[in-house]
């Protein structure tokens, strides 16, 4: 797997470097050479020859106490200063987060799911353990040998020793690497409208170096459909069924509102449907973007199955109608007089 390259050269240490050395280089170097992370179809098989290196190395080290070492801390919390120096910095990461309406009108705080790549702690990146007793090698069952199309070359998983005292890591597979999940409280601010960006510095990817900080996290808002509300721009719609005698007469009418109600006027006038429009009382803006309207379209809605009280109201209004019926409903009257005085 290494073929003539010397493991220092793969792993850009020296000759004589102890295992925490050796260590920290494979894990930089894993974090950019991982196949989860780098989409490089060579990355697979350069990352098998960092983990041959490391293997190859350590197992020179057998028995050496140095290899227990302390993490690396500087790779999970880099300074400010390293932060501004100029080193590489991690991708950013994105994520759809979606909102209610009410919550995206109001601001809230949500939990947000992060699942990213980290080298396991179990075997610092490895992807193997060092086990108490050697066992025959399951790639070369015990030859020391693996047959290439170049002919017979070293077993790169045992360095040619037909036994290894190493395993797969049982807490990654293996693989070096781990997707744990972990939930992130966002404070989410009021007005966060469909398709803008929530950006949460620093939670992000690792950079590829301990001395790079990491990338953003960048959330993307949905709004999730709501049963009541529409939006058009940042106009907010809603259908409002009015009693038909409310909207003759006019008066006061109480409307929802995302995260509570809201006191209109209606006007004296027809029992048409119409709309009313509030300005400032739609969705909120943000920045540059103005706070839109609240527009209610009101439906006339007249009384089911009146009981003998109203009844009597029904009638008594009928009079005082007819009694002054050219100015209460002159299209009314004029009717009549056209095709009922004639007869």
């Amino acid at each position: 797997m290494l073929n003539d390259v010397e493991p220092h050269v793969v792993l850009g240490v020296a000759v004589d470097a102890d295992a925490t050395t050796i260590k920290k280089a494979f894990r930089r170097l894993a974090m950019r050479w991982h196949p989860d992370r780098n989409p490089d179809p060579a990355a697979l098989e350069h990352f098998k020859r960092l983990r041959a290196a490391h293997d190859r190395m350590l197992g020179s080290q057998d028995g050496d106490d140095s290899e227990n070492g302390e993490p690396d801390t500087q790779e999970e919390s880099p300074s400010a200063a390293r932060a501004e120096s100029g080193f590489p910095r991690g991708a950013d990461r994105w994520q759809e987060l979606e909102l209610s309406l009410e919550e995206a009108f109001s601001g809230c705080e949500k939990q947000v799911p992060l699942e990213s790549v980290v080298i396991c702690d179990t075997c610092e990146g490895s992807g193997r353990i060092q086990l108490a007793h050697g066992r025959l090698c399951q790639c070369c069952h015990g030859t020391g040998r693996i047959r290439t199309k170049g002919g017979l070359v070293a077993c790169g998983d045992c360095g040619g020793r037909g036994y290894s005292n190493q395993a797969p890591c049982p807490d990654c597979d293996g693989v070096g690497t781990r997707r744990p999940a972990r939930m992130l409280l966002v404070k989410v601010p009021a007005g966060m409208f469909a398709d803008e960006e929530l950006r949460l510095e620093g939670k992000g990817e690792q950079a590829d170096s301990t001395e790079g900080r990491p990338g953003d996290l960048r959330l993307r808002i949905r709004l999730s459909p709501h049963p009541l509300f529409r939006l058009d721009g940042r106009d907010l719609l809603l259908e409002r069924p009015v009693n038909a005698f409310r909207m003759l007469a006019g008066g006061r009418l109480v409307v929802p509102v995302p995260g509570g109600t809201l006191e209109v006027d209606v006007e004296a006038g027809t029992c048409e449907s119409r709309e009313l429009r509030i300005e400032g009382a739609g969705f909120r803006g943000r920045g540059a973007r103005p706070t839109g309207a609240l527009r209610i379209k009101l439906h006339p809605v007249f009384p089911e199955a009146p009981g003998p009280k109203l009844m009597a109201l029904y009638r008594k209004l009928d009079a005082e109608i007819q009694h002054d019926i050219d100015t209460s409903v002159p299209q009314l009257a004029e009717w009549e007089r056209t095709w009922l005085s004639a007869l």
